[in-house]
């Protein structure tokens, strides 16, 4: 859950970051209108109670919702939406307005099966992106935390050139309190 809040809330900061740009054309007040966050779980038995936890405290998820079949045929995947008013960080520690934060719309899928993550991918391209009609996708593995700003200058890489058809943004390991994680020959190289 800890990974999971990590990523979620550095989301939810760049989009806050999205929506204080007040002489965007594009973002400004009510840009958190223009994004939808999208979570793909790969298989209910492997997904932690506890990142369930985190989702229900930020209202997006409903235990004792979700069926296994419906009209005798076997569910894919449970689906649930609710726009976020509340941030769980790292730490566990629940953030809203007060501290900056914006609403963020949410859609949860969880898949029935572990499926691996191509087939996640594919729930997010051939499921969502049609309804949703995306002009970007970001697509982030649990455990990374966009930095402030970086969902917006991957956003600004494809707004500025027609022509970018991928961006990748760089990735830095967390270097813990005082550097502490560079001890680590593996994160110090």
């Amino acid at each position: 859950e800890k990974l999971f809040a990590r990523t979620m809330h550095g989301v939810m900061q760049n989009i806050a970051y999205m929506c204080s740009l007040k002489k965007s054309a594009m973002w400004g007040e009510d840009g958190w209108k223009r994004v939808v966050v999208c979570i793909v779980a790969d298989g209910c038995n492997h997904v932690s109670s506890r990142t369930l936890s985190v989702l229900a405290a930020m209202g997006v998820y409903q235990e004792g919702v979700r069926q296994t079949e419906v009209q005798g045929k076997p569910v894919q995947a449970h689906i649930y939406e609710y726009t976020a008013q509340v941030s769980v960080t790292r730490n566990m520690k629940m953030l809203s307005k007060e501290r900056g934060l914006v609403p963020v719309q949410i859609l949860f899928c969880m898949k029935e099966n572990n499926q691996k993550k191509i087939n996640s991918h594919r729930w997010c391209f051939n499921a969502f992106g049609p309804v949703l009609q995306p002009k970007v996708y970001v697509l982030l593995d649990v455990g990374t935390k966009p930095c402030s700003r970086s969902i917006y200058r991957l956003w600004e890489a494809f707004d500025r050139d027609a022509n970018v058809g991928g961006a990748c943004g760089e990735i830095v390991a967390l270097k813990g309190k005082l550097w502490h994680g560079l001890v680590n020959p593996l994160v110090a190289a």
